[in-house]
């Protein structure tokens, strides 16, 4: 499953602004948790620095102020410790809660005068201030990551919106002469560098379809002036009147065979044509057009005689298309299931479909993915015969399926299209 450009740039550039915000976030309480440290420390040393000065003898000295509170017991005297300095070792230092309050204990000895000194500071405030602190960091970091959320994607649109308007001009290019160009006038140079190769090589693909174009053209003429002359001279033949009867039937294959060529040339030029300005549609009994082709290919090789059976319903289905290209559609799809086969090869016609059943080998298994293939996506690697059946198929808006290839045969399929059959009665 292919991923999507946009989808990746936004993820990254979010990735991108939640780290960022995480990243400071963690620097920020860093920091914080630090200064407050160093200041209450700081405070705790001038404190103890300060009693040390002003206590002495062997009386048990105590002082408290609103968020201090101060004990000196020396050496060798006993008192009741107040409960947040009762139990601790010394020395002692850390952040401890006692009764719903948050107190900064440090408790260390001193030499002279000799003794303990207890020094509490009551940090409820500050913390009750670090907590609202960090809640009101809470909500700026939200609000930082929405920011970066419209952010990210605002950027997103900018930077691939270019590119999705290329893709769009791309799109819009349609087969045909000539194309139409890219519009190259664009901010960014990688993408004007883009348009711009891809109009070189427009203009490479209009040189070279100009070329064929000029080639088919000069094929016309050269495969239609041959045709003209073996036309002319059986002419000629048959106005002498000199031929006796078994002449008169070679002359006969040698017109069908001249005929069925310049139908053929005909076909060919107006599928390498592209387009179906030179299409002669009109109302097709697909029934008489079967029987035609039968007859055709069985008066063309007479030992194929009754090899070919028909299921012709009634009404007869009646399309409106060109008759040549059906004609050479059908030749062909039933031509090739008799050379395939040395057993009968049935041609079921229905209401909106004709199928080909014949007993041969099957298909290989990549003609059978050509047949298959998307409409466009063919060439001629096996020959001119399914090239032009598929060529045909998409001219006329016809599709063909291949039901069934094995061991035991081959089925083709031929659909019309809904709003191309239609029943007749009789």
């Amino acid at each position: 499953m292919k991923t999507s450009l946009s989808r990746r740039l936004f993820r990254t550039f979010l990735a991108i602004g939640f780290i960022n915000v995480a990243v400071t976030l963690v620097i920020i309480e860093s920091v914080y948790d630090d200064m407050e440290d160093s200041i209450l420390r700081n405070e705790l040393a001038l404190e103890r620095a300060f009693l040390e000065q002003h206590v002495g003898g062997t009386e048990v000295e105590s002082r408290d102020t609103a968020l201090l509170t101060t004990l000196y017991v020396p050496d060798g005297a006993t008192t009741v410790l107040p409960e947040i300095f009762r139990n601790r070792p010394v020395p002692f230092s850390a952040e401890v809660e006692v009764a719903d309050k948050t107190w900064l204990i440090s408790i260390e000895r001193v030499a002279a005068p000799a003794g303990v000194i207890y020094l509490a500071q009551d940090i409820t405030l500050m913390e009750s201030r670090e907590a609202a602190q960090r809640f009101g960091w809470g909500l700026f970091a939200l609000l930082v990551l929405g920011l970066v959320v419209l952010l990210t994607r605002i950027g997103t649109r900018r930077i691939l919106g270019p590119l999705d308007d290329l893709t769009r001009h791309i799109a819009r290019l349609q087969p045909g002469s000539p194309v139409a160009r890219i519009d190259s006038r664009y901010e960014d140079m990688e993408l004007a560098n883009i348009a711009a190769t891809l109009n070189q090589l427009l203009d490479a693909l209009d040189a070279y379809v100009q070329r064929e174009k000029s080639l088919v053209s000069l094929a016309s003429h050269e495969l239609r002036t041959p045709v003209a002359v073996i036309s002319g001279a059986l002419d000629v033949l048959a106005q002498r009147n000199s031929l006796d009867d078994a002449d008169r039937h070679t002359v006969a294959r040698i017109r069908r065979a001249a005929d069925e060529m310049r139908a053929d040339v005909e076909t060919l030029l107006k599928l390498a044509r592209r387009s179906g300005d030179s299409d002669q549609p009109e109302d097709l009994d697909l029934t008489d057009s079967v029987r035609a082709v039968v007859a055709e290919l069985e008066d063309g090789a007479p030992q194929q005689a009754g090899r070919i059976r028909c299921s012709l319903p009634k009404p007869a289905p009646v399309v409106h298309a060109d008759p040549t290209l059906v004609r050479m559609l059908l030749r062909n799809l039933v031509q090739n299931a008799v050379r395939h086969t040395a057993g009968e090869v049935h041609v079921e016609l229905g209401a909106n479909s004709l199928s080909i059943s014949d007993a041969g080998a099957g298909l290989p298994e990549h003609i059978r993915a050509r047949l298959n293939a998307p409409a466009g996506r063919l060439v001629p690697e096996d020959g001119l015969g399914l090239f032009i059946v598929r060529l045909i198929c998409e001219r006329l808006g016809w599709l063909l399926r291949v039901r069934r290839s094995d061991a035991g045969g081959t089925v083709l399929d031929l659909l019309f299209l809904p709003d191309a059959a239609r029943s007749t009665q009789e």
